[in-house]
């Protein structure tokens, strides 16, 4: 029983293997060479078996050739995957598609290029669903810069909002069904996800870091394709929940407003800034405190070659009974004259004692923020250069800080302010 059941196995792997013609035309060329051998069969029916043969190879080879071609088809298919620049078709099955998706981070090309297409398709019926970077987030916005080309940043705000008015007119000229959401992040990949009444499509731009051209690569894939399309389709599908309906709330465009991030010490960073400097700019009222406690950090930095400038408040000047009455204690203009006057005194012994690059000046105009800018020319910017900022209250316990780097948009402007200050400010 044993035995049969194993000839039976190996007669289903035989009559089941994909090269079944290949054994049978061996084994039959096998028996008819024996019999011709062996003088059993005679000429007519070898001819006729040799005739057989060969129209047994015949058919093997056409169905080898044709096992080629597909390989060779689906390798050319593999390699056009990857594309350097948008299908040909791909405005051509936008304009007939009945539902589109499309995200982006302005797409203005697409909306504009394509704006009598999508006028057409929503007219007819179709659905058209657009995601774009949400152009009231300055912060986001300035991520989104850096996944387009160089030279194509500066209005990106304006760019998007541009492309909303579109979309805003096209939805009202037209009452089709058509949807906005901005995004509170910057999408990882361009989006044209199309499906038409027989078939569909999507169309994958990836990112890249500022790139040169055209962001790549792009990707197509069919319905037919089925997992690679599916993956994507389900990945554009989650990107669109993610969105946020256009236009916003009030409450969410408050949400968006960029905010300064206060701290109340700038701790060690400070000094740690100030030890490595070449100029430093200081501003203030008086900056007795941060004279005192640093005196030898100043006057070692002085000596290596730093370049220090002062800017205080001049004593005799109306200007120290606005500052004193600013402080949240009781302080008198007295006082604050007196402090004044002590920091001009330890300025001029560091400058005796040194002799190094310090320059002081007073100014008539009350300073509302204290500046400490670390290495704030644009010729001295290094890794180490900001500006530390100290808002001066107003009989308010506490005075807010924050920092400044050199990417960071504000940055010039607090620099440019107080440098207007110590222009117009004498030497003490």
């Amino acid at each position: 029983m044993k035995s049969v059941r194993a000839i039976l196995r190996a007669a289903h792997r035989l009559l089941t293997d994909e090269n079944v013609d290949l054994w049978l035309l061996t084994l039959t060329a096998a028996v008819f060479t024996v019999l011709g051998i062996v003088d059993v069969a005679g000429m007519n029916v070898l001819s006729a078996a040799i005739l057989a043969l060969l129209a047994a190879l015949a058919f093997a080879q056409i169905k080898s050739r044709k096992l080629v071609a597909e390989i060779a088809t689906a390798g050319a298919a593999s390699r056009e995957v990857l594309l350097r620049e948008f299908p040909e078709d791909l405005t051509r099955q936008r304009a007939e598609a009945n539902d589109i998706l499309l995200i982006g981070i302005a797409m203005a090309r697409t909306i504009q290029g394509s704006r009598d297409d999508f006028y057409r398709a929503l007219t007819r019926g179709a659905r058209l669903r657009v995601l774009l970077l949400d152009p009231t987030d300055e912060q986001l916005v300035r991520q989104g810069t850096l996944v387009r080309p160089p030279g194509r940043t500066a209005l990106l705000s304006q760019r998007i909002r541009t492309t909303l008015e579109e979309l805003d007119e096209l939805q009202a000229s037209t009452g089709g069904d058509l949807e906005i959401r901005v995004a509170q992040f910057v999408p990882p990949l361009g989006v044209n996800l199309l499906r038409g009444t027989k078939s569909a499509s999507i169309t994958i731009q990836h990112a890249e870091h500022h790139p040169a051209g055209e962001p790549g690569p792009i990707m197509r894939f069919d319905e037919s394709a089925g997992g690679w399309f599916s993956f994507y389709e389900r990945q554009a599908e989650r990107l669109w929940v993610a969105g946020t309906p256009w236009p916003p709330t009030h409450q969410q465009r408050l949400d968006a407003i960029a905010r300064p991030s206060f701290v109340d010490s700038f701790g060690p960073e400070l000094l740690t800034s100030m030890e490595s400097a070449k100029d430093l700019f200081i501003t203030g009222v008086a900056r007795t405190t941060l004279l005192t406690e640093n005196y030898t950090r100043f006057e070692k930095w002085l000596q290596r070659g730093c370049k220090i400038r002062f800017l205080l408040i001049e004593p005799s000047s109306p200007a120290v009974g606005i500052a004193a009455g600013r402080y949240y204690a009781e302080r008198s203009q007295d006082t604050a004259k007196a402090r004044i006057e002590q920091s001009l005194r330890l300025l001029a012994e560091l400058a005796v004692a040194t002799g190094g690059s310090l320059e002081v000046r007073l100014t008539a105009h009350p300073i509302a923020t204290g500046v400490i800018a670390v290495d704030a020319p644009e010729i001295q910017r290094g890794p180490t250069s900001a500006i530390f900022v100290e808002y001066y209250t107003c009989q308010a316990e506490g005075e807010p800080k924050f920092v400044l780097q050199p990417t960071d948009p504000w940055f010039d402007q607090f620099l440019a302010e107080a440098e207007r200050v110590w222009i117009g400010a004498q030497r003490a």
